[in-house]
């Protein structure tokens, strides 16, 4: 499930000395990456913000268009739209990944302003996987944008390098869980540390219940930012998911607005 280990948005608000107030958010799932397994159960990536270590069959597609909302007592940041699309190049072992959002920022007062935001590519590689447990390595990039566009509060000026381990534990056929912990690497910036844990649930062969709790914090363990998320993967059909969730923030680092919600709403296509 998505690309690629951590969220841009966990980097991007615990982030000091920001230009401009929305600067300081990204929406969660771009930056998410992208990597969905295609089940009938996918736990983690999008809708959620932390990835999971399923991989896609070799040469078969993953395409994701989403809208994505964040509002705060900085102002409301929204990705129409937001391209995530998955490739699986090594059968059972390995996948790649792209984000490529769109991004509207409203600080309120100043008008929206719009640009594209920060992309991301990475790969994942599942090293281990039994009837029960799989875990993966999903290293990714996210190029950072002009300094001209994040002073507009859309994206982060700077590069980031982002390391999530991801581990997946399959308790029965009904009930998963997933965890993530990564190192996040910040041109010009104090480096970063992200985790996160989640739960699925599947009634039935359409529906998968999913709550996830995430954060993210600089390496001292200061600026701590979590949020709690829940939402749902309803099965279409084979070919075609409706993915949707909504997070509230807990805590929030020094200097940042308030977290009120985040929304995530995206069609999943396996072509």
């Amino acid at each position: 499930n998505p690309p690629l280990g951590l969220c841009a948005f966990f980097f991007s608000r615990i982030k000091r000395g920001r230009p401009h107030p929305l600067a300081m958010k990204t929406c969660p799932v771009i930056l998410a990456f992208l990597i969905f397994c295609k089940s009938s159960m996918a736990l983690a990536g999008p809708p959620l913000s932390i990835d999971d270590p399923g991989v896609l069959a070799a040469w078969h597609w993953e395409i994701i268009g989403a809208t994505t909302l964040t509002s705060s007592s900085g102002g409301d940041y929204w990705q129409v739209p937001l391209l995530d699309v998955s490739l699986g190049v090594i059968e059972d072992y390995v996948q790649v990944g792209l984000v490529y959002p769109y991004a509207h920022a409203d600080s309120g007062g100043g008008g929206t302003r719009s640009d594209f935001g920060n992309t991301e590519f990475g790969v994942k590689w599942r090293f281990f996987r039994n009837e029960r447990l799989q875990l993966a390595f999903a290293p990714y990039h996210a190029f950072g944008v002009s300094t001209r566009t994040a002073a507009r509060g859309i994206g982060d000026e700077h590069d980031a390098t982002v390391l999530p381990i991801n581990a997946k534990y399959r308790v029965n056929d009904r009930w998963a869980l997933n965890g993530e912990i990564r190192y996040v690497s910040i041109d010009d910036a104090s480096n970063e540390w992200g985790y996160g844990a989640a739960v699925a649930f599947a009634p039935n062969a359409r529906w998968t219940l999913l709550a996830e709790v995430a954060g993210a914090s600089d390496t001292g363990f200061d600026n701590d930012f979590l949020e709690l998320r829940a939402g749902f993967d309803m099965t279409v059909t084979d070919s075609l998911h409706v993915l949707f969730s909504i997070a509230t923030g807990i805590e929030e680092p020094n200097g940042a607005g308030q977290l009120d919600y985040d929304v995530f709403l995206g069609l999943q296509f396996f072509p």
